[in-house]
């Protein structure tokens, strides 16, 4: 039977179905692991971290497995989908979330950093995907979000080029995923976040540089990676059941308002 046209489960029912988290033990990651045990599934995550971040506890801790796992290392990530296969008939959502960035010039950039940016940030979610697909096949209706950026987009004014490089590339590879996929019933789709306080954030960026970029935010609020969840859930469930190759920004208004302060428009529309 053709898995395109299978009766299949309804996709928002997830108790104790597995779903699989690159770089949730922290920020938006973290912030999907939570989305996804609040709704009792089962998830594992993937991180080079070996605890979580903030402090997690009761529920979280009995349905979420942290498997210490280094995502520029092939190995290790065959290692860990082996280890889920072990626990787990099928998966039914892999979120390709973990990444990093770079802060160089071009010209200055070394190429270990170039390349360290794209193991991460593109070549992991590639390697995790091709490890995924034969336990995505037997859920027979499952679903992959890549967190790619609106960096993809256009650019990253934080980031360096590997990131912005690196995030175009991943929504590529969504698309093509998404065609060929499509045969097993398994549906792959983005996120694109766009200014959001996360710990990469947080750490490269200063308040009063927050505080400014909030001017050319329309809906004048940074974004929580509480919002990127459920984006994320969204494109879960089978109320996008008919949704595969997109990509959703979740910026607030940011790459509508093309990085000009919003007040600033209305200003110089009232002299006209």
């Amino acid at each position: 039977m053709d898995p395109r046209t299978e009766q299949r489960p309804h996709a928002s029912c997830l108790a104790d179905r597995a779903v699989v988290v690159t770089g949730g033990a922290s920020g938006i990651g973290l912030a999907v692991a939570q989305f996804f045990v609040a709704r009792a599934a089962r998830v594992f995550v993937l991180d080079i971290q070996d605890t979580f971040v903030d402090d997690v506890e009761g529920e979280f801790l009995k349905r979420a497995s942290l498997i210490r796992t280094d995502l520029r290392d092939p190995e290790a990530i065959k290692e860990a989908f082996r280890l889920i296969g072990e626990n787990c008939e099928s998966i039914k959502v892999l979120v390709n979330n973990a990444g990093i960035s770079d802060v160089d010039l071009i010209e200055t950039e070394p190429l270990a950093t170039w390349r360290a940016v794209m193991d991460v940030n593109l070549t992991a979610p590639f390697l995790c995907l091709q490890a995924a697909i034969p336990l995505l096949r037997a859920a027979l209706s499952s679903s992959v979000i890549n967190v790619a950026s609106i960096a993809g987009k256009r650019m990253s004014y934080n980031g360096g080029a590997a990131y912005t490089a690196s995030k175009a590339g991943v929504l590529g590879l969504t698309r093509h995923a998404a065609f060929e996929l499509a045969r097993y019933g398994v549906r792959v789709n983005a996120v694109c976040p766009g200014p959001t306080l996360t710990p990469m954030i947080l750490s490269s960026t200063s308040a009063a540089q927050r505080e400014k970029s909030v001017d050319a935010i329309p809906l004048r609020n940074w974004i929580t990676p509480e919002q990127i969840a459920e984006a994320v859930g969204f494109l879960a469930d089978d109320a996008s059941g008919m949704c595969t190759g997109i990509s959703i920004d979740v910026d607030g208004g940011f790459l509508v308002s093309s990085g000009v302060p919003y007040d600033e428009y209305f200003k110089r529309r009232a002299q006209q």
